[in-house]
């Protein structure tokens, strides 16, 4: 899908005073797991958590198929995996 473009801060970027289009896959599915339930006006049940998930008990097999649900809420299907402690998401 093409759309407004982020920087690998979650800026706008901007190129001669104009707004950059790309691929937006990448960067949906990196604010949909760092934001959490309600950041999302229009959408408040939108956003996975990942921040806070780490921080309670829940178990490896548990954070995969929450974000996995919550990028699939945005119509992202993706192999979401962990290893060594890294969370890997394969668009």
């Amino acid at each position: 899908m093409k759309a407004i473009s982020l920087d690998k801060d979650f800026d706008l970027q901007v190129k001669h005073g104009s707004l950059l289009l790309g691929d937006t896959q990448e960067q949906n599915a990196a604010l949909i797991v760092n934001t959490e339930k309600g950041e999302w006006k229009e959408h408040p049940l939108m956003g996975a958590g990942l921040s806070r998930m780490v921080k309670t008990s829940n178990s490896q097999r548990e954070i995969i198929r929450h974000i996995t649900v919550a990028l699939e809420a945005d119509g992202i299907t993706a192999a979401v995996t962990i290893n060594d402690g890294k969370l890997q998401i394969d668009l």
